[in-house]
């Protein structure tokens, strides 16, 4: 029985301990890991390559053989989280759990994760063009895609991403001196080409194991698409986050004709100016503040300025929903949507995760549910810290950039229409891009009044690059591929 790929119930087993079927095995030995669902590693080093076309046989016969022996497939990736998931699942039943994972994960390493892609002008430069996907926002690369996104111009951009990058390699671990050692070998080894740059990412955590956050405090990465049965809650009945593997996968035209496919990845590096949000945060509880006549915002009023911003509070939990005891503590919550605000009195219009996950608001516009599911991108970004400067390497897969990001940010972040054309909700305060207009903001919690403030842009885009993750049939025989 071939693979569903327009089901939202998942691939695989309902049962965390059931087995895959021997098509589903097929399909994930043949996809690369990290397209499905995120590697999970604390660290990472992103190595850009530029191969040097008169060399282009060798480039890939190194290629082949990294291939071969280094990186990871989704079977394998599949094989290693059973692994972990039942040693973090005992760990529940013991009287100390944090202490019983310190002792058990170091004994069952799930190993290096190792990913590799190219970019359009990467398969030009290998001689690989009748093997590249036929997709003309691929084809342009992240500098085409400026002016549809408003980034800044090229010459602007750090100037490892102003050079033409062929193929990205990621090496990822959480022990960090192993990374870097992968890093080092796999250089070392590169023949046909030049690492010409390599970006360093580090996971921040709430707590040894807990949830990752990002720079400006908040917890990320929680409402990414679900694409196996074993992780999609039962549950679900507000918002459902599984997805059909169409949302992520596309064919690969090098790739075998029944399980050959890969992913479009984009890669943007995002800089974050920490103080200018927290300065907006500030300007914005001071509103809140005079709204309930007090002269200077208490700690109440920063909390509620930040979950405005981004749509959660900084442990996760949903700005729209109902406060528990527990707060995020045990879970944070997914399973909600915006029926019960549909004025955006809770939760704003523009809070980042309204724009970019709007979770049925679209229907006001006089679109559906279905179609603007299939919007939604799988995030695999990590944070960094670089020279003083931090921000988050962005990553995300999807089976079309056009039909995804770039309409996620385009349509969405950057649209001071969307989701309410008049008055307009304004950017999103977080990654939206373009000119500012004064957005409205809830003057008190819940209450029909609202108060205009514009805010500063505080997420910068520094350069970036599109990329295709081939399938492992096509990688493995690359050398033999013309």
């Amino acid at each position: 029985m071939d693979v569903d790929f327009d089901k939202e119930s998942g691939i695989g087993p309902s049962d965390p301990k059931g087995k895959l079927t021997a098509e589903e095995k097929a399909l994930l030995g043949d996809i690369q890991g990290n397209i499905l669902k995120s590697h999970g590693r604390d660290h990472s080093r992103h190595l850009f390559i530029t191969f040097d076309t008169t060399k282009a046989k060798e480039a890939k016969a190194w290629l082949a053989q990294l291939s071969k022996t280094k990186v990871t497939s989704a079977l394998k990736q599949w094989d290693d989280s059973r692994v972990r998931a039942e040693i973090f699942e005992k760990s529940k039943k013991e009287e100390d759990p944090e202490a019983y994972l310190s002792v058990e994960l170091p004994k069952k390493p799930s190993g290096i994760f190792i990913n590799v892609m190219l970019s359009a002008k990467g398969y030009d430069a290998l001689g690989l063009s009748g093997k590249k996907p036929t997709d003309g926002i691929f084809g342009g690369g992240a500098a085409g895609a400026v002016s549809r996104l408003s980034d800044p111009p090229r010459k602007d951009w750090e100037a490892p991403f102003k050079a033409e990058l062929h193929a990205l390699v990621i090496i990822a671990d959480d022990d960090p001196g192993k990374v870097a050692a992968e890093a080092k070998a796999i250089t070392d080894s590169l023949k046909g080409g030049k690492v010409v740059n390599t970006e360093i990412g580090r996971a921040l955590r709430r707590g040894k194991n807990g949830p990752v956050h990002e720079h400006f405090g908040f917890v990320d990465g929680v409402s990414d698409p679900l694409f196996f049965a074993k992780d999609i809650p039962k549950s679900s009945k507000q918002w459902n986050p599984g997805a059909p593997l169409k949302l992520a996968l596309a064919k690969d035209p090098g790739g075998h004709a029944k399980t050959g496919y890969g992913s479009f990845l984009v890669y943007r590096k995002l800089e974050q100016n920490v103080d200018q949000f927290n300065q907006d945060r500030h300007e914005l509880a001071k509103v809140l503040a005079k709204e309930d006549n007090r002269t200077e915002p208490n700690h109440a009023d920063r909390e509620l300025a930040g979950a405005y911003l981004v749509g959660r509070f900084p442990d996760g939990f949903p700005v729209s929903e109902k406060a528990t005891p527990d707060g995020a503590d045990r879970e944070i919550p997914n399973n909600f949507n915006f029926s019960t605000d549909t004025d955006g009195l809770k939760c704003p219009f523009q809070a980042h995760i309204r724009k970019t996950n709007p979770r049925g608001d679209t229907t006001k516009l006089g679109g559906t549910l279905k179609q603007e599911r299939t919007h939604r991108i799988s995030r695999r970004a990590i944070s960094y810290e670089q020279k003083g400067k931090v921000g988050l390497l962005f990553l995300c897969v999807q089976s079309n950039i056009e039909h995804q990001f770039e309409f996620m940010q385009s349509a969405w972040a950057n649209a001071p229409e969307f989701v309410q054309p008049k008055p307009p909700t304004g950017l999103d305060p977080v990654v939206g891009q373009g000119k500012v207009v004064k957005q409205q903001w809830p003057a008190k919690y819940g209450s029909d009044k609202k108060v205009p403030l514009s805010l500063k842009q505080s997420v910068h885009m520094k350069g970036g690059e599109y990329f295709f993750m081939p399938s492992m049939g096509f990688l493995k025989g690359v050398e033999k591929t013309s």
